[in-house]
């Protein structure tokens, strides 16, 4: 079974690599990279060496590991024209000089399909070149189209009969043995039914590495035509030996500029290792990657040593240079400021333990850190070993200002005033102002001084130079300006009544509101005021008084009775619509009247059933002893506590008990 995983399994030394053997330098790439040489500072001279490799010679193919390398593609002109000038064929055999193993048989001799393929079932060649693919034809599969033994790269409907040029399907080998690549190429191949669309890609063998390429020149989609399906991949001699990139099994997609690299994933037929020597020559490690803390500027040698498949050894080396820089590196920060009070911490820093080091400042000073409070310039020198650096800085403390904006205010802004942050210890012209009103900065209030008309919290930022100094006085209108309506009370339909505005402020205003609504034009402190019959729930009047930005308020509710016209009833129902007409309400009349002395209920043959004292709205229809007494007419006397304009001091007349249900 293949392997489709993207890291290589741990076989020896199989690792990630992006570079073909130094006998491809056409190509730009190496088959052993020990890197760029590199430089390191001299207070950390330790390095992370990595080398690279293509892959390790002579392995089997039981399976391929697919990767995406980033090498210089080869030519895709220039080679040996073959003969597929005509649509949906297989080539004559094509004879490779060197044994190719593909999924564990090797071969010499391939044949290449029109649409993209390289199979070396060359009993296909000069044969019908399947093109018809399903979106199901997922690789592996059985099916004419899909042959095993054979290189999918990118296997999709192409037409090279639109343009018969032979030299548009070309391949050439190139290289020294036993290291040499075969490469197919199709250059701008148009697509069959899309003829304005064409492919440019590439098919690449390697000699003894057995590493396969296909190189994604630009391949668009034909949607119209066959689905615009294509698929990359390998099939081998059954249905258990497959390789597919991740999405680029059957489906459409475009692609350009891609690369993808299947390496043989099997045991290694020879023996194999991979080593990394110092200047010496003395192997330091056997793995890909290596740290080196050299002390001075030194050669590295990345190593690939195997036996060919005669016994001889033969290694393949690359070189990396770690080169040392012996100017120690220090660091003590830029120029500071400050302001008189503070103190700072100048520390030299060196990227390396400070106890390997020794440090010596213009104080006199031998520690790592010193904490300066006066104005001057610092410099310091650090020793490791030969090596030498130094750093200095200049530190400057300069003399907070000094403001005061005094006391908060509580003010009724009868006169502006005036706030003035000029500073004591620096002319006013040398600073700067900005001014802020509850935490807002004030746009153009940048003088020293200040003209306050309305209240709030205000602070003041004075600098000179990188000193700043912030003080805040809070001002706020007077809180104690009061005014009284008296207490809340109710009123009768159409009664006039006079609310007054008590205070004892003077030059005040006044404004009236009645239900949070202003009354025009009144301005005075009295309002007459008189409730409609038709005035609905409390009717809220206020009052208020104002004096510079200062302001006080005062609220009174009046509300109607709820004996209809303010009279008295001659019907009650205690047994009818419950919470209507249930008693006799009075209570009108016991307000105006400063209180009911008495009420007395007589009945027709004039026998006293009921009496109050204080009376508001108490009877209900029961007797004195709290009997219910019977539907009919009774009479009443109300003897009141004072003159009333209607009823004078005593109101008498009849009113009808219903005991009925309504």
């Amino acid at each position: 079974m293949c392997s489709r995983n993207f890291l290589r399994s741990s076989v020896l030394f199989i690792f990630f690599i992006a570079f073909q053997l130094d006998s491809f330098a056409q190509l730009g790439c190496s088959n052993v990279d020990a890197g760029s040489d590199v430089t390191v500072e001299c207070d950390d001279t330790c390095t992370t060496l990595e080398a690279s490799i293509i892959a390790v010679p002579l392995v089997t193919t039981s399976s391929y590991v697919i990767e995406t390398p980033a090498c210089p593609l080869p030519p895709i002109t220039g080679g040996t024209p073959t003969s597929l000038t005509i649509d949906d064929r297989w080539s004559p055999v094509i004879d490779i000089p060197f044994d190719f193993s593909f999924y564990q048989n090797d071969y010499n001799q391939l044949v290449v399909g029109a649409n993209g393929q390289i199979s070396f079932d060359i009993s296909l060649a000069d044969t019908f070149n399947g093109w018809s693919i399903d979106p199901g034809d997922q690789i592996p599969l059985i099916d004419t189209n899909f042959p095993f033994n054979t290189i999918y790269g990118a296997y999709h409907d192409l037409d090279p009969s639109v343009d018969p040029n032979p030299n548009y399907l070309n391949y050439f080998v190139t290289g020294d043995a036993p290291y040499r690549v075969f490469v197919m190429n199709f250059d701008m191949v148009p697509h069959f039914s899309c003829n304005e669309l064409k492919t440019s890609q590439q098919m690449v063998l390697y000699e003894t590495l057995n590493v396969i390429e296909v190189n994604i020149i630009d391949k668009p989609v034909c949607a119209t035509w066959n689905d615009g399906l294509a698929v990359i991949g390998l099939m081998g001699n059954d249905l258990t030996e497959f390789a597919v990139p991740p999405g680029r099994n059957t489906g459409q997609w475009t692609a350009s500029n891609e690369t993808w690299r299947f390496i043989p994933d099997g045991t290694p037929t020879v023996n194999a290792s991979f080593e990394w020597r110092d200047s010496t020559g003395t192997v330091i490690s056997t793995d890909v990657m290596v740290e080196v803390c050299p002390q001075t500027t030194s050669t590295y040698t990345a190593a690939l040593v195997y036996q060919d498949m005669s016994g001889s050894t033969i290694e393949v080396t690359d070189d990396v240079v770690v080169n040392v820089d012996n100017a120690l590196d220090v660091n003590v920060g830029p120029d500071q400021e400050f302001c008189i009070g503070e103190s700072y911490v100048i520390t030299a820093e060196v990227g390396i333990d400070p106890s390997l080091v020794t440090f010596l400042w213009n104080t006199g000073a031998t520690t790592q850190s010193i904490t300066v409070t006066e104005t001057g310039t610092y410099s310091v020198e650090v020793t490791y070993f030969d090596c030498t650096g130094s750093d200095s800085t200049e530190v400057t403390f300069n003399e907070d200002p000094i403001i005061e904006l005094g006391d908060d205010i509580e003010t009724c802004f009868e006169n502006p005033v005036i706030l003035d942050a000029t500073p004591s210890n620096y002319p006013a012209n040398l600073a700067t102002y900005v001014w802020s009103l509850d935490g807002v900065v004030i746009q153009g209030a940048t003088e020293p001084t200040l003209t306050v008309t309305v209240g709030g919290t205000y602070s003041v930022e004075v600098t000179v130079g990188i000193c700043s100094s912030i003080d805040s006085i809070n001002i706020s209108p007077r809180t104690d300006l009061e005014v009284s309506l008296g207490d809340d009370f109710r009123s009768c339909p159409n009664e006039p009544q006079t609310l007054q505005a008590v205070t004892s402020e003077n030059g005040i205003t006044y404004e009236w509101q009645l239900n949070g609504e202003t009354i025009e034009g009144a301005t005075g402190n009295t309002l007459d005021v008189m409730l409609d019959e038709n005035a609905m729930g409390t009717q809220v009047y206020t009052v208020i008084i104002t004096k510079g930005e200062c302001t006080g308020s005062d609220d009174i509710n009046i509300e109607l009775y709820e004996v209809a016209n303010c009279v008295i009833s001659q019907g009650i129902s205690p047994n009818g619509s419950p919470g209507f007409n249930d008693q006799l309400d009075l209570e009108f009349l016991s307000d105006r009247a400063g209180g009911i002395r008495q009420l007395q209920i007589f009945n027709r043959l004039g026998s006293l059933v009921y009496q109050k004292n204080n009376y508001v709205n108490e009877w209900f229809g029961q007797s004195d002893d709290g009997n219910e007494l019977p539907s009919g007419t009774y009479f009443y006397v109300i003897d009141l506590a004072s003159e009333d304009p209607v009823y004078g001091a005593q109101a008498t007349g009849w009113i009808y008990l219903n005991r009925d249900a309504n």
